[in-house]
């Protein structure tokens, strides 16, 4: 049944290193179910190793959970891949991961790269370094996302380092957005006034949480979705009717 929700389609479990230990599957689900969210995506940086556990739980708890992906391109630039199911995920993961430099993680300096199960317990570590970028550009990575059947969203391009607009200015002609994404610093009166050749994209807000903490607030719009699922994302962004994207 159509409705308003919100949604959140940046969130990192401890997976990245640079996220607390306690952002586990079921910390994650709960968190987000008593702040109302409806949907949301994991999306930790270069891999999507936790992203089964935390669907997983979703389902048990009844909370949408879609499989992402935050990317470092080439040129530092963070995009968002989100997919509608695990494989389309992983096939996108697996052309990444080809890509990215085989440097191991120093926990010591980076921090742990922890995987879970969907009892939250532990189940190893991700070895590669993380954050790095992988060596693909911009529109690259774009095309391989859209090829696995995902949507495309810049990352908080409202900041100075790792968003589109801080790195290269502008949206190179071959990278096919479905969105952008500024974060909760910045109204959405103040991206238009800032960032007004972003204005023919579709805007949402997500909290980029690296723990619980960052997933509590009123930053979100407001989305009139059909459902909570992927297939209404899509369609939502897709169209032309900015009214069912509503900000506080």
């Amino acid at each position: 049944m159509a409705d308003w929700m919100q949604i959140d389609l940046h969130i990192h479990t401890a997976a990245s290193p640079c996220a607390d230990e306690e952002m586990t599957p079921w910390n994650i689900v709960r968190m987000a179910q008593l702040e109302g969210l409806k949907l949301i995506a994991v999306t930790d940086h270069n891999t999507i190793a936790n992203a089964w556990a935390v669907m997983e739980v979703g389902k048990q708890l009844g909370l949408a959970v879609l499989p992402g992906i935050e990317v470092q391109t080439r040129e530092e630039v963070h995009l968002l891949g989100i997919f509608p199911t695990l494989e389309q995920a992983s096939a996108f993961q697996e052309l990444i991961w080809n890509r990215l430099p085989d440097v191991p993680n120093h926990p010591e300096v980076f921090g742990e790269q922890i995987l879970y199960d969907s009892s939250d317990r532990p189940i190893g570590t991700v070895k590669r370094l993380l954050l790095q970028s992988v060596m693909l550009g911009v529109e690259e990575v774009g095309t391989a996302i859209k090829v696995c059947g995902g949507l495309t969203i810049a990352a908080h391009v409202n900041r100075r380092s790792y968003s589109l607009i801080g790195q290269l200015a502008v949206v190179p002609e071959g990278l096919k957005l479905d969105a952008v994404e500024i974060d909760r610093s910045l109204s959405y009166r103040g991206f238009l006034e800032k960032f007004q050749e972003l204005g023919c994209y579709p805007v949402l807000c997500s909290s980029d949480a690296h723990r619980l903490t960052d997933l509590v607030g009123s930053h979100r719009p407001r989305l009139f979705l059909d459902e909570a699922s992927f297939a209404a994302l899509e369609e939502l962004l897709h169209s032309d009717d900015r009214s069912r994207i509503q900000f506080g």
